[in-house]
């Protein structure tokens, strides 16, 4: 089975908005055993859409296309599809009822704008979408199949799963298993688990910030204790950068890890502003595990919100280990927790210098047998430097935790 992706939208075209959905879209392909064959980015223009309809069609026999169901004058998708199969478009009865439906259970009555949603392809299958307003769709013409869905996101993902997987998922499929890392790089990954003897495994990764993540795709044909040997044999050589297989991000990590042990946690921020903070938050049940996090950017804070000694600041300065540990130690006996932990850095682009260069960060764990301390000068700009440093907390946190 192959496929071809279509993106549309100016907004997409022009790079006013980044293209999420193709990416997503292939991988999830890829954890099937789907291939992607072909994958376009193609702006409002109708007969730019149907030329890109044209040549999706021509690479694969499954095209998804994104995009352009919405009510205004430049959501083309549906009249272009009809323009490239041949046929009319025709206001579907059904397509209409889950339109209004969704209307009615928000108090609204459905406009004019909003009726043209209803409007497809004549032939096409209604696809419903209980995530939004806009039906999706799909049709085939001439040996090939097109799914029509909207470009928003969370709506495009549940649809997929809900309306396109089935059809393209083979009777046996394989089986995915993935084991998310932190600490190490993707080239490195690749050289160190793709010298092994993987058995019938394919092997990918997925880079993102702050992890990777490496992805075994087995056929359904492979023996269980095969793979559970070949996963063995990957996970021997990843040591403590493997921090879970077939799990969560660092955070879900940590929480499901404290929330197990009955533990308690509290934050303290610099360089990284409270991201940690949110990003466990979106985790949930960390209401039990989270007590309290400061955002400590000024040396007066550290001083008055946590009590560390102005002394220490004066000797060592704020980007230092002494007041990561502090920051660490204070945070927990000021909330009573089983851990606190301190993160302080250079996120830059400016504030650097030769003895601490932009990226320099100190980041210390303190529990319930002392305080571990971390330091790194990590890369990229303000905003990776802070996802990577997030994620390093997140992770010795994880390592101490056992």
């Amino acid at each position: 089975m192959s496929v071809a992706l279509l993106s549309t939208g100016e907004e997409v075209l022009t790079g006013e908005t980044v293209d999420t959905n193709s990416a997503w879209l292939a991988s999830s392909l890829w954890d099937v055993d789907v291939d992607v064959r072909f994958m376009c980015t193609v702006g409002d223009a109708l007969s730019d859409l149907v030329d890109a309809l044209g040549l999706a069609a021509a690479r694969a026999p499954v095209v998804i296309m994104t995009g352009g169901l919405g009510p205004t004058e430049d959501d083309l998708t549906a009249e272009a599809v009809a323009m490239w199969a041949g046929v009319e478009r025709e206001e579907s009865a059904e397509a209409l009822a889950q339109i209004e439906e969704r209307y009615r259970a928000r108090g609204r009555p459905i406009s004019a704008a909003n009726r043209k949603q209803a409007v497809v392809p004549v032939g096409s299958s209604v696809l419903e979408n209980r995530w939004g307003s806009a039906p999706g769709f799909s049709l085939e013409f001439e040996g090939t199949t097109v799914f029509c869905l909207p470009g928003v996101p969370m709506e495009m993902k549940h649809m997929f799963a809900e309306w396109v997987v089935p059809g393209l998922t083979p009777l046996n499929p394989p089986t995915l298993v993935r084991m998310r890392t932190f600490g190490l790089a993707e080239s490195r990954l690749q050289a160190t688990v793709g010298a092994l003897d993987l058995g019938d495994a394919v092997l990918g990764f997925r880079a993102h910030i702050p992890e990777v993540q490496i992805k075994l795709r087995f056929p359904s044909r492979t023996d269980p204790d095969q793979r559970k040997d070949v996963v063995g044999r990957v996970a021997g050589v990843l040591g403590p950068a493997l921090y879970t297989i077939d799990g969560g991000d660092l955070a879900e990590t940590v929480v499901a890890a404290l929330s197990a042990q009955g533990q308690t946690l509290a934050l303290a921020e610099s360089c990284t502003a409270g991201m940690i903070s949110s990003w466990v938050a979106n985790v949930p049940g960390v209401s039990s595990v989270l007590m309290n996090g400061f955002v400590l950017y000024s040396n007066e804070s550290k001083v008055q919100l946590l009590g560390i000694p102005e002394s220490l600041l004066a000797e060592h300065g704020a980007v230092s280990e002494p007041i990561a540990r502090a920051m660490a130690e204070h945070a927990r006996a000021k909330s009573g927790t089983d851990w606190g932990v301190g993160i302080t850095g250079i996120a830059g682009p400016g504030g650097g210098s030769d003895a601490k260069p932009v990226g320099t960060v100190h980041i210390a764990v303190a529990g319930p047998a002392g305080v571990v301390h971390r330091h790194a000068v990590i890369p990229g700009d303000r905003m990776q430097v802070r996802l990577r440093a997030a994620g390093a907390v997140l992770h010795l946190l994880h390592c101490q935790l056992g």
